[in-house]
This record gives structure tokens, sequence and C-alpha cells, in this order.
């Protein structure tokens, strides 16, 4: 297990290390990154607890009673990618020099993930509990890092159970997910702006630029499955309410060339500014409603599953694949 998850972290670093792609250094207004910022968080809004959602989607809506016989349990990993949008996404990257490929435009930008999850059947009521983790500490591969911080779980009740034609359940639960992905340029980007009657310009040297999310969301989600010999196809419907954050982090010696103001000049555009960065980050609040389904393979106590799934809001869409030991 240890080595495959080791494989994987590696895996979504060579993924995301296609995500920059260097081009003139830009020079444009401080007024574009600030809209520029909005526009990302904005968007991820709709994204972020959508991605979050990712891990947990298991084929059997009710896996069953823990106390019985057996008692039904399981643990597994999945692993999988959804979507984040592509144009805000990469119209703040490239007004610090740094591209997405065009190659990457999935849809939208790929964010990969995985996750190790588990789900253990209740007890005198006919419900399930599951949750899920996955982390990527921060890696640092030819001057691009990535992280991640996957945590969640749910608790599912099921109104018609294993035995009915289609078993029925609905569940709550709660996500966290925060990332960030971030690369050394070796182009001085700069910025023009007007404060107080002066004309300025802010510019760094050699900047590392890094790119920033959080979220927080309450899942709910509705699902039924049936079973056909071997294979357990499912579908659901979900919806999150999610408070969110996104932006920006340049850590690089600040130079401010124009009138007295000097740093203060810029907080009209910027969050918060020092002479050893800037940064952004807006704060957004929204909604997530998502369609999820697929099959499992059940091979004895093995359940190999394929999940497809789209949200409303957004146009993302993502796909996983879990393997699990189940009872």
């Amino acid at each position: 297990m240890k080595k495959s998850l080791v494989g994987v972290k590696k895996a979504l670093v060579v993924v995301v290390l296609g995500f920059f792609v260097l081009a003139p250094a830009f020079s444009g207004e401080l007024d574009d990154l600030k809209g520029a910022v909005k526009s990302f968080s904005g968007d991820l809004a709709k994204s972020l607890p959508f991605n979050a959602s990712l891990g947990l989607n298991w084929s059997d809506a009710h896996i069953g009673q823990f106390l019985g016989l057996p008692p039904h349990f399981g643990v597994g990993v999945s692993m999988g990618f959804t979507t984040m949008k592509f144009d805000s996404f990469n119209d703040l990257m490239k007004l610090f020099g740094p591209a997405i490929p065009d190659a990457l435009n999935w849809g939208g930008v790929p964010s990969p993930n995985y996750t190790v999850e588990g789900r253990i059947g209740g007890f005198i009521l006919p419900f399930d509990v599951g949750f899920k983790v996955g982390y990527l500490p921060p890696i640092d591969i030819s001057n691009t890092s990535i992280n991640s911080l996957l945590l969640g779980g749910d608790i599912r009740y099921a109104i018609f159970k294993k035995g009915a034609l289609l078993p029925l359940s609905v569940g709550v639960g709660v996500n966290y997910m925060s990332g960030g992905l971030s690369q050394k340029i070796d182009q001085a980007p700069s910025f023009n702006y007007e404060y107080d009657g002066n004309s300025y310009t802010l510019s760094v040297t050699d900047p590392t630029v890094g790119f920033v999310w959080e979220t927080f969301s309450l899942d709910f989600k509705a699902q039924i499955s049936g079973s056909f010999l071997i294979i357990t196809p499912y579908l659901g419907l979900g919806a999150s309410h999610a408070w969110s954050k996104a932006g920006y982090e340049v850590k690089a010696p600040v130079n401010i060339i124009g009138g007295p103001a000097g740093l203060e000049s810029a907080k009209d555009y910027i969050d918060d500014i020092s002479d050893k960065g800037f940064s952004s980050i807006e704060e957004v609040t929204g909604w997530s409603c998502r369609v999820f389904g697929g099959a499992s393979f059940n091979l004895a106590v093995i359940r190999l599953d394929f999940t497809g799934l789209y949200n409303f809001f957004d146009g993302a869409y993502g796909v996983s694949f879990g393997a699990r030991f189940q009872l």
C-alpha cells in the first residue's frame, strides 16, 4: 500500500509539472491583476466543492449493518481528477508570465487527487459511516511545487436497504480541501497603476508565484444502486454549500517606482504587501450541484469502482478509479 501511494504522488506531480510554460515577462496594469483574482476566486467557488467531492463514491447505496455475519465494512483507495475553470486560471497565471499549455485544457484545468478511504456499517438503524483522507506534502521538482490535502466524511441512511429492487440512501457529509501550485519565475513581471494622482510601477525580480485555494463544504447526496451478477451500477445526485478562499501569493523583493507613497500606494489593489512579497486572497461562498455514477466490478471481497462526475453549475467533470476490500 505504501509503495502504491508513493507512485500515485509521483504521478500527480508529473501531471501538474506540465502546467507552466514560460512566456515573456508581463508588463501591464495592476488593476488587471485585481480583476483577474476576483474572476479566479469566483470560478473556483463553483469548482472547489465539486473538486472536494472526489472519493467515497462507493457503488453500494448502503453497505449493510456492522453487527451482522459477516460484519459489513470496507477499506480502500481511490484516485482520479476533477477539472477547474480554465480561462480564469490561465488569465491569472499569464499576468506573471507562465501559461497553461492548451494540451492541458481538458474542458478545464485537471486537478488530480487520491484518497485512502473506509466505510463501516451501522447498528440497529440502517446507516453507514465513511471517511477519506488524501495528502500530498509539498514536493519541489524543477522549480515547481505542488501540495494538496483532502479530508472528508459522511453518514448515509438507507431508505431502501439491500434486498430491495433498487437500494436508495440519503446522506450528509463534510469535506475540506486545500492546495497550492507555485513556480520560480526567471522573468520580472511589472504592473503600472495610479494612486493619489501619481503614476507608480510595481516590479519584482525572480519571484516565486503561487496559486492557493481552500474550501470547507457541507455536502448532501442521494444514491441508488443495483446488483447484476458481479456488477453494481449506481447513480447519485449531490449538492454542496462551500466556504472557500482562492488567490495568489508572490514571494520576492518588491520595488515600487513612482510617487512618495511607496508600498502604501498599492494597497487599493492588493490585500497584503511588504518589501518581501504581496498577495491577494478572495473569500467566496456558493453552491455546487453534481451528478455522479458508474459501476463496480465485484470479485469476491474486492470491489473495483469506476466513477464519473459532472458539475451542473460550471460544466466541470471528473473521473475516478477505486479499489477496496469490502465485506
